[in-house]
């Protein structure tokens, strides 16, 4: 038995690692590993307004700022029923195409194309290619200029709000948009004939399920109100949950998401291989020029369908800025409900972006945000998989680790920031026996195990689920059960829930504490993802009756040995719950 790993991938947006495990002749397993957690927003959002959830949930991320923003205006929109004028989806359109521009640009050129030309950055491919790292950079400028011209900033733009826009920029802006797009026309054809003649590789090809917003009206767009797949099925918005049946994996810091128990593929190549016939103009041409069989089995082409996606931008813009120019500006639509539920879907660069938002009486109470490389990890772990088992069978077996990277990159994921483990800035002076008593006498608590077993004291709270499960004590549970008993769900008698896990909170190791998770959520700064799932499928009520036992780690590095200081804790811990 052995590993084949790529332990941190590089040129993509964060943290995070893919790996192969190989027994003889036959690759056993595939583990696509986001280091990097969730940055608890939707927990955020709940007791805002809807003005200021709109200005929140683009924090998520930098590079996507503007498909969050329109992906949560459409939802909050929906929700309260607003319907927005003609010339503020024209201009949430183009800024949702400056976006584009900007993030497909620097991943095809500066991410990828390294990879093809033989070399280790972009940096060092100058050297063969001056000319197209010099324009690829203007090119992502231009979608940065788009982006801060219709939003007010280059990222996190407060200027599109609820129902419209704060100001329209300047029918000079407008033109200069519009001119400057007509004249990086000979450079984008260029682009799209060097991605679409790059020699990607045959391994791995296998069919899969492509996915992406269905923009209605016979044309190639980027939102709508219904999801189509590859298959020819049709999902409305409201139903997302059907697609997407998000479930918890032991190995990484984010969700995955099966339809009909089978991965599925959202991004640039989805597009394409769904809308791609209604391609009109040279993108078209293009489309019709390039596209073959393979873009349906091979995720290395979602390089070339990415820079077919400029190639539409780029010809759209011009068009959006002319019906502008028609339109004259608009007030922002006023509203008056306080009640609601809505959805806003939206095509992100990297795929189907999914905002859920509810609000009672003016406030919001509920939010569910389903991003693309969190429903593109199955298919990313199981195209890796493909490729390894084919390069073993021709006994490649040197170049999997450089294979998988390629296919993990050519996803182009974006992985949110955050760690594994919870750190709170300081644990509140508490005897943590005596509050574990005080809840024992209300009712008797149910426990969950939260932790990492595979870095050593980031296992204690698995460790002490583990050892209470073999006492025999009732309710105990590991995080990974979590879903398949269905524990929160039927959570609703009120009993007190304890989660253990390794909390650094900057004690001396084995320290133990009891916390209210409330404040575990609210002070941590980087956390496990049970928390944001805890959050998410519990009530306010719920949560004021749950706590975190958190155990002082000595180390989180790779192993699974639990030192000394925190096994004499976990010890400590089976005593006082036993008593």
């Amino acid at each position: 038995m052995k590993k084949i790993s790529v332990d941190h991938l590089a040129r993509v947006e964060g943290s995070g690692g893919i790996s192969a495990t190989i027994d003889g002749k036959v690759v056993t397993d595939v583990k696509f590993s986001i280091y990097e957690g969730p940055r608890l927003v939707e927990r955020l959002t709940v007791g805002k307004t809807p003005e200021e959830v709109v200005n929140i949930v683009p924090r998520i991320c930098a590079i996507c700022t503007i498909s969050h923003k329109n992906a949560a205006l459409r939802a909050m929109e929906n929700a309260l029923s607003i319907k927005v004028p003609t010339k503020v989806s024209f201009l949430r359109d183009l800024m949702h195409l400056g976006e584009m521009i900007e993030s497909h640009s620097l991943h095809i050129y500066y991410l990828t194309l390294p990879d093809y030309a033989g070399f280790p950055n972009a940096i060092a491919m100058a050297s063969k290619f001056e000319l197209e790292v010099k324009v690829a950079l203007e090119m992502k400028e231009f979608g940065n200029h788009i982006m801060k011209t219709a939003s007010g900033r280059y990222i996190h733009g407060e200027n599109p709000v609820i129902g419209g826009f704060g100001k329209f920029p300047t029918r000079e802006e407008l033109i200069w948009i519009k001119s400057r797009a007509i004249q990086f026309m000979p450079f984008i054809l260029k682009t799209v004939s060097l991605f679409c003649e790059l020699d990607y590789p045959d391994c791995p090809e296998e069919d899969t399920v492509y996915v992406c917003c269905h923009p209605g009206q016979n044309k190639y767009g980027l939102a709508g109100d219904e999801i189509m797949l590859s298959t020819g099925e049709i999902i409305n918005k409201d139903d997302y949950k059907s697609l997407t049946n998000e479930f918890v994996v032991s190995h990484s810091y984010a969700k995955h998401s099966r339809y009909r128990e089978k991965p599925y593929s959202v991004g640039a190549l989805a597009r394409v291989n769904n809308l791609g016939e209604k391609l009109k103009g040279q993108a078209g041409k293009m489309y019709k020029k390039y596209f073959n069989p393979r873009w349906r089995r091979n995720p290395l082409f979602n390089n070339a369908a990415q820079a077919l996606e400029i190639l539409y931008a780029f010809e759209r813009i011009p068009k959006s800025v002319d019906k502008m120019l028609r339109l004259s500006s608009s007030r922002i639509a006023e509203y008056t409900k306080k009640e609601g539920k809505g959805t806003g879907i939206v095509e992100a660069p990297r795929g189907l972006l999914i905002h859920s938002y509810e609000i009672s009486d003016g406030l919001v109470s509920y939010a569910d945000i389903i991003t693309p490389t969190a429903q593109n990890a199955e298919d990313i772990e199981r195209y890796c998989y493909i490729a390894a088992q084919k390069l073993l069978e021709a006994g490649d077996e040197d170049k999997i680790k450089d294979r998988m990277d390629l296919v993990v990159r050519a996803y182009d994921p974006c992985i949110s920031c955050s760690a594994h483990m919870a750190e709170v800035k300081k644990a509140p002076a508490e005897d943590w026996k005596a509050k574990l008593a005080e809840i024992k006498e209300k009712a008797s608590p149910m426990f969950v195990g939260v932790g990492n077993r595979n870095r050593s004291d980031d296992g204690a709270g698995v460790e002490l689920a583990l050892e209470l499960k073999k006492l025999g004590v009732c309710d105990v549970y590991l995080e990974s059960e979590l879903e398949k008993h269905k524990i929160l769900w039927d959570y609703k008698a009120l009993r007190p829930l304890i989660l253990f896990d390794a909390v650094d909170f900057k004690e001396a190791p084995g320290k133990v504490t009891l916390l209210p998770l409330n404040y575990v959520i609210d002070k941590t700064r980087l956390s496990h993802k049970i928390l944001p799932f805890i959050s998410m499928q519990m009530r306010y009520k719920h949560l004021k009756n749950a706590y975190m036992l958190g155990i002082q780690p000595e180390s989180i590095e790779e192993g699974t040995k639990i030192s000394r200081p925190v096994r004499q804790a976990i010890l400590k811990v089976l005593k006082e719950i036993k008593n």
